[in-house]
């Protein structure tokens, strides 16, 4: 079974308290903390080398938009559409990670942590949205190195802004064409009408 697997295996199966024993010290917790400050500023400045050298080979990442990566190059390129595709094309993305509590800490091996985010979205077109998120990661100590197994992020898909600005685009464009319809019906009925008294009168 290799490491990624074990890691989600521990994850799942064991209770947060599960090791009476862990093997867990204050330079572990530093290291962790450093871990998750290094891999937000290499997100936020897209310096993807730095950001490579952070994550364990294997890796797992799922995104906001639950998009799945274990390939880097993939992920690389997922963050580079977002400033380059036709549609909600990005001008800025950044985000503020904090973990909830320490990490939990199994065996001085793995590391399980959680937390909140706050990210900061802004598009070509000058909108811009704030989305609290939150995510779960799993770290493993590699060669006396902590680095990054697996993430998961997400956020409240039923109440966020992105969701909200969505829904005013339907009811302006349903507005819109409603009046657009009814302009369209009158002037054809003007049309149809005009035209059937010129008939009449001939």
């Amino acid at each position: 079974m290799s490491r990624l697997s074990l890691a989600l295996l521990f994850s799942l199966l064991f209770p947060v308290q599960s090791f009476a024993g862990n093997l867990e010290t204050q330079a572990d917790h530093d290291a962790l903390r450093k871990l998750k400050s290094e891999v937000t500023v290499a997100a936020n400045s897209r310096d993807y080398p730095a950001m490579q050298k952070l994550l364990h080979q294997p890796f797992m990442v799922t995104l906001i938009t639950q998009d799945n990566f274990t390939d880097f190059g993939k992920l690389k390129d997922y963050f580079e559409s977002l400033y380059t595709r036709d549609t909600l094309r990005m001008k800025n993305v950044s985000l503020a990670a904090e973990a909830d509590d320490l990490s939990q800490i199994y065996q001085g091996t793995f590391a399980l942590t959680k937390g909140s985010t706050k990210e900061h979205y802004e598009l070509m077109d000058g909108r811009s949205f704030d989305l609290d998120g939150r995510w779960t990661a799993v770290s493993i100590k590699d060669n006396s190195e902590w680095k990054l197994l697996a993430v998961h992020t997400g956020t409240n898909f039923l109440d966020n802004p992105v969701l909200n600005a969505i829904e005013k685009s339907v009811v302006w464009f349903g507005v819109v064409g409603a009046i657009g319809g009814l302009i369209i019906g009158f002037g054809a009925g003007w049309f149809f009408t005009k035209k059937r008294a010129g008939k009449s009168a001939a």
